[in-house]
């Protein structure tokens, strides 16, 4: 299993390796001439020489496990989108769920305050009807 391991990660770096450019950066220390190289006693020195490009290393092709770690990685992106948007789903539900019923619950209570309070006035009319002034 260690090998196949280590295979799969070989072969992630070499894909890797196809897709970014070599680094000539201050760090490589590939493109900075030295002071002896652009200093000649007596004459003119020659136009420094572009660094050679350097081709990433390819590993041979191998159908086979190049599709089989293409089914892998797929498989785990897959799951991790699915599981991701499943998660954000039911927060985004959940949220709303709630804001309709605490929205709903609001609209209700208003309701039945204003049916109450006229149901009340009522019944005090009717009661006040019943007994004239004495």
């Amino acid at each position: 299993m260690a090998q196949d391991d280590g295979d799969i990660l070989g072969k992630a770096d070499a894909l890797l390796r196809r897709h970014v450019p070599p680094r000539t950066g201050p760090g490589s220390g590939a493109d900075v001439p030295v002071l002896t190289e652009l200093i000649t006693p007596g004459g003119v020195a020659p136009a420094p020489e572009p660094p050679p490009e350097a081709e990433p290393e390819v590993p041979p092709a191998n159908d086979e496990g190049d599709n089989e770690l293409r089914r892998r990685l797929v498989a785990e992106i897959v799951d991790t989108v699915q599981s991701r948007l499943a998660q954000d789903i039911e927060q985004r539900v959940a949220d709303q769920v709630l804001a309709e019923v605490r929205a709903s619950v609001a609209t209700a209570l208003e309701d039945l305050r204003h049916d109450i309070a006229q149901a009340v006035g009522e019944a005090v009319g009717e009661a006040l009807a019943r007994h004239p002034k004495r």
